[in-house]
């Protein structure tokens, strides 16, 4: 959680602060009130103690390292978030369980596709060290390059999957927190469906040409 709260709170604040100088205007720009000057403060938030893609990194390697070590238990929790998105009783936990699973797939996406290459080079060893070699020798910068491509975009829609996630147990003990959660999610839903179109259909061309070059 800490590289998407860090990730989250340096991102939105500099987003904020920005807003409100176009609120004020011409005057938000100059020094005549404070509105400027929040932006100057804002903007070392995603840069200092490890900058916003730093922290995408590192959540993407997390993220998949543990999918690595333990499929099972990632399977196990995207059969969960598919079940409870389509057989919830209540519609806000089928909509957060939504959010979540298009998580999942972009995990499952990424891991699959992060897996696919890895193969290619155990292949050219002999078939009885395959098992061995595959997990083992792992190398960021090459067998994570399409993670790594997309790591901004994955960190979004882990924050707003768990988010969504926080905010339904909020709602089991506190029914007032359930307006809370429904604004969350009409943010959030749109976003995580274009978040999961961005990472299943671009960046082929991309990586193609740089390894190419």
């Amino acid at each position: 959680m800490t590289p998407l709260i860090k990730y989250f709170g340096g991102e939105k604040a500099v987003e904020i602060a920005r807003r409100n100088i176009q609120i004020h205007g011409g005057v938000g720009y100059t020094k005549d009130y404070q509105a400027e000057k929040l932006l100057r403060d804002a903007m070392v938030l995603p840069i200092y103690e490890g900058t916003s893609q730093i922290q995408s990194l590192m959540a993407m390697k997390d993220t998949l390292t543990g999918i690595i070590a333990n499929p099972q238990a990632f399977a196990k929790s995207m059969a969960d978030a598919q079940w409870r998105s389509l057989r919830a009783t209540d519609r806000l936990e089928r909509r957060a369980a939504a959010v979540q699973l298009a998580c999942f797939k972009a995990q499952s996406y990424l891991i699959t596709r992060t897996a696919a290459a890895k193969f290619k080079l155990v292949k050219q060893r002999p078939m009885t060290v395959w098992m061995k070699e595959f997990a083992k020798d792992w190398d960021p910068k090459r067998d994570f390059s399409v993670a790594m491509l997309h790591a901004e975009r994955l960190t979004k829609m882990l924050f707003d999957a768990a988010a969504c996630e926080l905010l339904w147990e909020q709602c089991e003990r506190f029914p007032e927190r359930r307006e809370v959660l429904e604004r969350w999610l009409e943010r959030a839903e749109p976003r995580s469906r274009a978040m999961l179109d961005e990472i299943t259909s671009t960046g082929d061309a991309l990586l193609a040409e740089l390894g190419g070059a």
